[in-house]
């Protein structure tokens, strides 16, 4: 009894824990509340659609779509899909769209700006296991030759989901020396910055 009980509490830890995380508790979309597909993919997510529309799969997939509002377009998404999550339906279109019938072979053909948005959209879809996107987000961070800072920014966020599971002072420390990394093209808004560091500095003290 007494070992049964003590598997409840860690497995209630384990839940906890996730369900208050870098992926899972950094709501950034409403800062963009003002543009039409963050809208819409809100409101996909209040009536509890589990379509991705055309439309909205287009812009995430145009390069020349910005790069800060196709990220706040999937962290709107969230991870309230049922059926086929929003890092399946993006896989499909993009897969289609580039002929490539693989995550690996996806990344080759990518824009920097799009494999992130894919790998935020694949790690949001099961924040339990995000190694592969953040595998694909370092490849975007390397491909990246305009140094977007949301590219880092996101990818950085998806590294502390890992560093969750191992080490508390390093979900801090990566999303902080992006913070800080003089190099970068600073191409997401300020307040949305600010409301995901607001939930990392709570790991400041590790």
């Amino acid at each position: 009894m007494k070992r049964l009980f003590t598997a409840m509490l860690l497995t209630l830890s384990c839940v906890l824990t996730w369900a208050d995380s870098p992926l899972t508790s950094t709501d950034f979309a409403e800062k963009y509340n003002d543009h039409p597909m963050v809208q819409m993919a809100q409101k996909l997510v209040n009536e509890s659609d589990t379509t991705i529309p055309v439309s909205m799969l287009d812009f995430l997939a145009d390069k020349a779509s910005p790069i800060d509002v196709r990220l706040a377009v999937i962290n709107a998404i969230s991870w309230n899909f049922e059926g086929k999550t929003s890092g399946d339906q993006l896989f499909e279109y993009l897969s289609k769209r580039h002929k490539a019938n693989t995550p690996e072979k996806l990344a080759q053909k990518l824009d920097a700006g799009t494999l992130a948005v894919y790998a935020y959209a694949k790690a949001m879809s099961n924040y339990f296991d995000v190694k592969e996107a953040q595998e694909l987000g370092h490849k975007a961070v390397k491909k990246d030759k305009n140094k977007s800072f949301s590219v880092a920014f996101i990818t950085s966020l998806i590294d502390a989901q890992v560093y969750l599971d191992s080490d508390w002072s390093m979900v801090y420390k990566v999303m902080n020396d992006v913070l800080h990394d003089g190099s970068l093209h600073l191409d997401m808004r300020q307040e949305a910055i600010d409301s995901v560091m607001e939930y990392i500095n709570l790991y400041k003290e590790y």
